[in-house]
């Protein structure tokens, strides 16, 4: 006669699922925000709300510089704060007479900039067109600028032309209206340099950078420069970070990430790909907390609840 199989218990049979369905659950929440981003709702933390409003509460006729770097060893990190940043220059009413200085300081950053900067799209970073047709007027992309270690920086930060001598289209940069216009802000007026700044926006993923930056662009200079700052980085410099950071301190704010991406995107009002990132890891987290919850629910469910039944 045969033997009888044994019924699996509603315990059993959760603990013992088939982990190919696990494996698969997990990839599809994951694809899911790639073909579609869902916006999940995030939290916009005081971080990326300073950030936010440090740009669009300077005081008119400002004049920003701005570092658009980007590593694409880490953009997947960091590429769609640079993105954000961009969008939030970009939405600057022109009445409000802002003036923005780009360069980059990485050779792939350079590529990568001047491809973003032509795509009309939430992945890109085209120009509204009146800032398209005043280049060289109220902005200027002085391209990649080589040797910006900490001592071309400093070398920078005292008189552009150290370091650069023409912009992204071969004009030398004391004939540019917009650079000519920004260094007659102190003196001497025809020399730009940190005093003629008032926030530069930067990025790096190298932790120890911040230490770098606060030499160069706040302690240096006779009075100091004191130019305040915001920094585009990767989670991991956090710690490095937070002895800088705060309202009168050198970097007012800082990104950390695709999830301040995220929160960028969210009070820009449109969905990038850092809400795409954001999403992934939400959903790939809540499906994997599912998964454990069961896990979890049929260990002691048939260690205690079964025992009691007997």
């Amino acid at each position: 006669m045969a033997q009888e199989v044994e019924e699996k218990s509603i315990w059993d049979k959760i603990g013992t699922i088939d982990y190919r369905i696990i494996y698969t659950t997990i990839i599809v929440l994951m694809i899911i925000p790639i073909l579609n981003p869902l916006g999940i709702p995030v939290g916009v933390t005081p971080l990326t709300q300073d950030y936010y409003d440090t740009i669009m509460d300077l005081p008119d006729g400002s004049v920003i510089l701005f570092h658009n770097w980007v590593s694409l060893s880490v953009w997947v990190d960091t590429g769609h704060i640079l993105i954000a940043t961009f969008n939030i220059l970009w939405r600057i009413p022109q009445e409000r007479d802002i003036k923005i200085i780009c360069y980059q300081s990485g050779s792939d950053a350079y590529l990568k900039v001047h491809d973003i900067l032509e795509v009309d799209t939430p992945e890109g970073v085209k120009p509204p067109p009146w800032r398209e047709e005043t280049y060289g007027e109220t902005w200027v992309d002085l391209g990649y600028v080589p040797g910006l270690g900490e001592a071309g920086r400093a070398s920078l930060m005292m008189d552009f032309t150290n370091m650069v001598e023409e912009d992204y289209y071969e004009t030398p940069i004391m004939e540019i209206p917009v650079i000519q216009e920004a260094a007659k802000r102190a003196a001497p007026t025809d020399v730009l340099n940190a005093y003629d700044i008032d926030l530069m926006i930067w990025g790096s993923w190298g932790c120890t950078d911040p230490d770098a930056y606060v030499r160069t662009c706040w302690t240096q200079g006779s009075p100091p420069y004191h130019l305040p700052m915001l920094f585009m980085t990767i989670g991991n410099c956090v710690p490095n970070t937070m002895p800088y950071y705060g309202k009168d301190k050198p970097i007012v704010s800082f990104i950390p990430g695709t999830t301040g991406a995220a929160e960028l995107e969210k009070l820009l009002d449109y969905h990038g790909d850092g809400t795409k990132m954001s999403d992934i890891l939400n959903l790939g987290g809540i499906g994997t907390v599912i998964f454990l919850v069961l896990g979890n629910l049929a260990y002691f469910g048939k260690r205690f609840l079964e025992k009691k039944e007997e």
